[in-house]
């Protein structure tokens, strides 16, 4: 389905419909080797990790622009804000990838999917690990009561439930529309027990190819080996990063969870030095220092940006 970037408002306008395009496949484009070096940039709409409000972010959330489309990495609290604040509404967003399914990492989504809805966007593609179709069908149900209304003040034909379609991934490549090829890898965020029931669900991280450009998402990770051949030879790593203040802020019993599933940020230098990137990009963070910039540039030696909502780097 091909991105919208932008959308027309007329002036007044309370009330829409969506039209659905269900079960259809993204257009594929042109093969991605024939096509010139794609034009690239990273909108940080949200960088705060975890369920506390902050004043200073807003949750977890990517917007990648390549190549004159746009995907949502992440759909934390306050995304939609967060978009008309870049200049942007809902259908800007029409494909989202979901690196995990933990809440902070898709709380937004409700209200990106039913005001993209509303806004007559063609339709909204969700890709996501296992359980992503049960989270979708969540976010249908409560899509439906105004649905209701719009309908019988509309006239509309279409539902949610043929609008917000849900894609679940395992590693490997995972799209493809001819602009970008998304790849997938299981990365190291659960510590689960071999017997525990949560041993179904998956973290990952992902790559976006596209002609001349690469830039890797580590989603929620602790520190792996695998990750840094994943992103071997990337122009950008947005990495995650617990900071030292952001371990020290949680609960005795938490840090050995932040110590084995998240990045410090020694870590995040030993991960951008290994995989040989250019530029490194922090997200998924609270309070940092100069202590924490210095720890990663003990490791790396390429560019390190602290990220900060509405932050957009061009690469």
């Amino acid at each position: 389905m091909r991105a919208v970037s932008r959308i027309k408002l007329v002036a007044g306008l309370l009330c829409a419909s969506v039209a659905v395009c269900a079960g259809a496949s993204p257009d594929p484009g042109p093969p991605i080797a024939t096509q010139p070096q794609a034009q690239a940039s990273v909108l940080l709409l949200g960088t705060s990790g975890g369920p506390l409000a902050r004043a200073d972010r807003s949750g977890i959330a990517t917007l990648l622009i390549i190549g004159g489309k746009t995907y949502l990495i992440d759909a934390g609290e306050g995304v939609v804000h967060q978009l008309g604040r870049a200049g942007m509404q809902a259908p800007a967003a029409p494909l989202v990838f979901l690196t995990h399914l933990h809440d902070d990492h898709y709380v937004g989504l409700t209200g990106l999917a039913s005001f993209s809805y509303t806004l007559r966007a063609p339709r909204l593609d969700i890709y996501g690990p296992a359980g992503t179709a049960d989270l979708v069908r969540g976010v249908i149900q409560t899509m439906e009561p105004s649905a209701r209304i719009r309908t019988a003040e509309q006239g509309l034909k279409q539902r949610p439930a043929d609008f917000a379609v849900a894609h679940e991934y395992s590693a490997g490549t995972i799209f493809d529309d001819g602009n970008v090829r998304v790849s997938a890898l299981v990365n190291s965020h659960y510590d689960f027990p071999a017997d525990s029931p949560g041993t179904a669900n998956r973290s990952y991280s992902l790559r976006f190819d596209a002609p001349g450009r690469s830039i890797v998402f580590t989603g929620d990770t602790g520190p792996s080996a695998a990750l840094a051949g994943f992103a071997k030879g990337a122009d950008v790593l947005v990495s995650e990063m617990a900071s030292h203040a952001d371990r020290e802020a949680v609960p005795p019993y938490v840090r050995p969870h932040m110590d084995r599933e998240h990045l410090s940020p020694l870590e995040v230098g030993k991960l951008a030095a290994a995989a040989g990137v250019k530029t490194v990009i922090l997200t998924h963070i609270g309070v940092t220092g100069q202590a924490d910039v210095d720890d990663i540039r003990s490791q790396f030696g390429g560019r390190i940006v602290v990220g900060s909502d509405m932050l957009r780097t061009q690469f």
